[in-house]
């Protein structure tokens, strides 16, 4: 289920029944929104939730039962928006991981509000986004080990990066599930709201993030995950941070220009969707 408000994107899972669990198919078609809301110029920051009891408890089980039904399981990659390029780790040509983010390589941000269950892949896919915030109800598991299994999308890697190595071993290690206040604690999530005013924060958090220049939202966001990604060290990362293509687009874009501008006559910026780094 998606909405725009602005320059804001929506997405809902709305599998309720099924708890947001995610069969083959909605990967596919999570992975063409994903890929619409990283090429349309307009649209700069994205919030993802779920429709009814849970964020997501991942993996649809009765696809590993084989007893989904033919619209579940059935992959297509071409109809609407084509998707392109190597195979993912749910074997899709051209996909970007669970829920079309846990492999997503993107620069603009996604917010999660996290609005009860988010186990397994649903705890990967918010680990995949930019900023957690959770609604009082939210609960956080990696339960893979109980099954036989690992937290392969990205559970195993992302979550000691953001908590800590014990922290987060406690967790992988057992499986247990992480309430709300812990998960803030922890530093899983940044915020914890009521449940009935979670997306009307997520929309203020966006609409917050929305405010400021677009060119250095995404100049900020890539070079924090590519230098959290492939540098070890602080100074080389600052030395190389005027490399990155959202950076060296940042400091040609009108925006660089109108930030201060706005500031002296003492207005609102009027800021210009940014290029596209594939045209630069």
């Amino acid at each position: 289920e998606l909405e725009e408000k602005g320059r804001i994107l929506i997405i809902k899972f709305n599998r309720p029944k099924a708890l947001n669990s995610m069969p083959p198919a909605m990967h596919v078609e999570l992975a063409k929104v994903f890929k619409y809301f990283d090429t349309t110029d307009d649209l700069w920051v994205a919030i993802v939730t779920g429709n009814g009891a849970a964020f997501s408890a991942g993996f649809d089980l009765k696809t590993a039962a084989g007893m989904a039904p033919k619209e579940d399981t059935e992959i297509d990659t071409k109809t609407g928006i084509e998707l392109e390029g190597p195979v993912d780790g749910n074997g899709i040509q051209g996909g970007t991981g669970f829920a079309g983010l846990t492999e997503r390589d993107g620069i603009k941000p996604v917010i999660a509000a996290v609005n009860g269950v988010a186990h397994g892949g649903g705890f990967e896919t918010a680990l995949a986004c930019d900023i957690i915030i959770a609604s009082d109800q939210a609960n956080f598991a990696l339960p893979e080990p109980k099954v036989g299994l690992f937290a392969a999308a990205g559970g195993v890697v992302r979550l000691p990066r953001m908590i800590g190595y014990h922290n987060a071993l406690h967790l992988i290690l057992t499986g247990r599930p992480v309430t709300a206040p812990e998960a803030l604690r922890l530093g899983i999530c940044s915020q914890v709201v009521p449940g009935p005013q979670l997306l009307a924060a997520a929309e203020e958090l966006a609409n917050q993030v929305v405010a400021c220049s677009p060119d250095s939202i995404q100049a900020s966001l890539q070079t924090v995950k590519r230098s959290m990604a492939e540098e070890t060290s602080v100074l080389e990362a600052v030395k190389k941070q005027m490399k990155y293509p959202a950076v060296r687009r940042l400091f040609k874009s009108p925006n660089v220009k109108e930030g201060p501008t706005a500031f002296a006559q003492k207005r609102k910026p009027d800021w210009a969707a940014p290029t596209p780094l594939s045209k630069l």
